[in-house]
């Protein structure tokens, strides 16, 4: 390597960086164990890198709130009460061991299994925008008032807009975080408003890194919904191909096979490329959460730990620095580990 290089690389200063991550739909933990569990989730995925980082910074854009006044509780041992939290955070080692299906949990699984195949899959119904529209209202409650909430008629009564308020909560986020390096891992419904913000920042913001995890972006409708939401040129009754966000570097989306919700997983048929040439990349991947009692292929805390996952917050935090907070927070829980 000549010397200037060798120099350069010496006294480069790295940026800091920081992981954002954003839920999906339905009502979920409080903010501060969701948070703990994707963290979790996301350090098992880079344990199984050798010399990976462990140390990094980590916000949560924690949504849940603004359609459930109240968060499920670990409290609520009650299996019919709607506050009772079926999908916990369940680490690798443990699911095969706690992991029973009784006849109810098997007639829920297969219940699912069903809904999401008859209007989910590439072979349902979500072309059709009568039946999709009515499922959604049905099953997808958080998605039906994210497009089809009635806009307030008083301008001054417009931040009681959930669609605003869940974006403009991502907004302040990014644009406080902006002179650092930034990886958005989204799951599922919480893709689209990330897509929905990034596409509405422009240049105002950069993403290194945007991780899409079971995504139902690929949707014919959803897509039809983008195009329409930001006003972008589309000819009803035809395909739509909306871009990518100007602001991303790099675009992930990742699938298990078995996840309906997420079966238009390859986001590069379907979006097109920003000035920098970046577009989607779709890959399938092991969801191991499915092992679980509720047979879940499209579950957070899977996605989080699998090793494609792994392998590209591991690039993310190798190429920048993490704060001296996190570096020192992951050195006391790791001496505390040792002692125990």
């Amino acid at each position: 390597m000549p010397k200037e290089s060798l120099l350069k690389n010496l006294f480069k200063v790295k940026r800091r960086t920081l992981v954002i991550g954003i839920h999906g739909l339905s009502n979920k933990p409080p903010k501060k164990l969701l948070t703990h569990w994707w963290r979790r989730s996301i350090e098992e995925g880079l344990s199984k890198i050798e010399g990976s980082p462990t140390k990094f910074d980590f916000k949560m854009l924690y949504w849940a709130d603004l359609l459930y006044p109240t968060p499920l509780s670990l409290n609520v041992k009650d299996e019919d009460d709607p506050l009772h939290i079926d999908e916990p955070y369940i680490s690798e080692k443990q699911l095969k061991v706690k992991a029973k299906r009784g006849l109810v949990q098997l007639f829920k699984n297969l219940i699912q299994y069903i809904k999401e195949i008859v209007f989910l899959s590439k072979i349902g119904l979500n072309k059709f925008r009568k039946p999709f529209d009515a499922i959604v209202k049905i099953g997808f409650r958080d998605l039906d008032i994210y497009y089809n909430e009635e806009v307030p008629k008083n301008e001054q009564m417009f931040e009681d807009y959930f669609r605003n308020k869940v974006r403009s909560r991502l907004i302040k986020l990014l644009l406080k975080n902006k002179r650092k390096d930034i990886l958005i891992v989204a799951h599922s419904m919480g893709s689209i408003i990330t897509y929905d913000v990034l596409l509405s920042l422009k240049h105002r913001v950069k993403i290194k890194y945007f991780i899409a995890l079971g995504s139902p972006m690929g949707l014919p409708l959803i897509r039809e919904n983008i195009m329409k939401d930001h006003h972008l040129p589309f000819e009803e009754g035809e395909e739509a191909f909306p871009p990518t966000p100007e602001g991303v570097e790099n675009w992930y989306s990742f699938c298990d096979k078995e996840d309906n919700i997420g079966a238009h997983y390859n986001l590069a048929d379907y979006y097109v490329e920003n000035v920098r040439g970046v577009k989607p990349i779709g890959k399938f991947v092991e969801n191991n959460y499915k092992e679980w009692k509720t047979d879940n292929a499209h579950k957070s805390f899977g996605y989080l730990r699998c090793i494609e996952m792994a392998e590209v917050v591991n690039d993310f935090l190798l190429e920048g620095r993490s704060s001296l907070l996190a570096k020192g927070k992951q050195l006391f829980k790791r001496k505390g580990r040792e002692q125990v």
